[in-house]
């Protein structure tokens, strides 16, 4: 069975943009680099809010999602968003 993380964010307000840029080419990244593990990574930016953002991901499993949040390019992206985040919740789901 596949892992799902969906992870709501609330990003600093007037700094959206710059994270959906960041966040963008963080899941392509993603997505080629662990080919075969990351099955998919979308950002979706909600019309309804100018500060939220969903991160909705899937993994082969547990092990993939680990593998990615240890990777050196997950790392980088945390290094480069952190400052813009200022609320989180993750939802480690089964698909």
């Amino acid at each position: 069975m596949a892992t799902g993380l969906v992870v709501h964010l609330e990003i600093a307000p007037g700094r959206r943009a710059d994270f959906v840029e960041i966040a963008r080419a963080h899941a392509e990244r993603s997505v080629r680099l662990e080919q075969g593990r990351c099955l998919s990574f979308e950002v979706f930016v909600p019309q309804e809010s100018e500060t939220l953002v969903i991160l909705v991901e899937k993994y082969v499993d547990d092990a993939a999602l680990q593998a990615h949040w240890e990777s050196a390019h997950m790392a980088d992206y945390n290094t480069r968003v952190d400052a813009l985040i200022i609320g989180r919740s993750r939802y480690r789901c089964r698909v």
